[in-house]
């Protein structure tokens, strides 16, 4: 059995290594749904839960609308945003669904010599702009296969270090080799066309290859740079009240 996996990891890699060579750049259109979300609120609806007993709390949720998120990337860097503005002047303009898929952040993914690594941009949250360094997950890689958008893709997924559960499965395509993907998920041999967390779920709708227009991709120059736990230090200096009752 172990063979076989080992076989099956040289396999990706080197479909990765051969493709490498070309000059793949493109643009990839992504679905991201709560549906599943409203789902089980429907279900719990009925039922004592701490966790949904707040009215506001379930209307936010069954607000929540499907919306579009892009990721556009060459062979030296990718860049994932969502593209519909959100207004937060009161909750029932608040769409969840564009919070969980990103919000108002920017993430790219930048390729130097088979290594990548990731930085998220936030310019929302502390009222200026940083750059995020995000470190890679540790992903499981598994045998499972499905079709997205005509691209032939391998499941992997994530666990929670304690309770062993599978967090989050992602669904990636050897084709396009490069080890890009959604939000900070990435660093698998292959773009990333699905990603399902929980009741949330991002697909690929729209891939292009190849476009007439040329990727251009930059990272802004004039921001901070800071490491996940300087940004989450900042931000419980900054916000201690949130951070006292959660």
């Amino acid at each position: 059995m172990k063979i076989k996996k080992l076989l099956f990891l040289i396999f990706l890699f080197l479909n990765v290594i051969l493709c490498h060579s070309q000059n793949i750049e493109g643009k990839i259109t992504f679905l991201a749904s709560a549906k599943k979300v409203l789902n089980y609120i429907q279900k719990e609806d009925g039922k004592e839960n701490k966790k949904r007993e707040r009215k506001h709390v379930n209307e936010l949720y069954k607000n929540a609308k499907d919306i579009n998120v892009i990721l556009r990337f060459n062979n030296s860097m990718s860049e994932y945003y969502t593209t519909n503005k959100m207004n937060v002047s009161n909750n029932e303009n608040i769409n969840l669904t564009r919070l969980m898929a990103g919000g108002g952040k920017t993430y790219y993914v930048q390729n130097s010599k088979m290594s990548y690594n990731c930085n998220t941009l936030d310019c929302s949250l502390l009222g200026e702009c940083f750059l995020i360094e995000t470190i890679a997950p540790k992903w499981e890689l598994k045998q499972d296969t499905k079709i997205i958008q005509g691209f032939l893709c391998y499941k992997a997924i994530l666990r929670n270090k304690k309770t062993k559960k599978i967090t989050v499965e992602a669904w990636y395509a050897p084709k396009i080799p490069y080890q890009y993907g959604v939000m900070n998920y990435y660093d698998l041999p292959g773009v990333i066309l699905e990603i399902n967390k929980n009741t949330f779920t991002i697909t690929a709708i729209k891939i292009e290859i190849n476009p007439i227009e040329k990727i251009s991709i930059e990272i802004p120059k004039k921001v901070k740079k800071v490491t996940e736990k300087e940004f989450k230090s900042l931000t419980r200096k900054a916000m201690p009240g949130f951070y006292k009752r959660n």
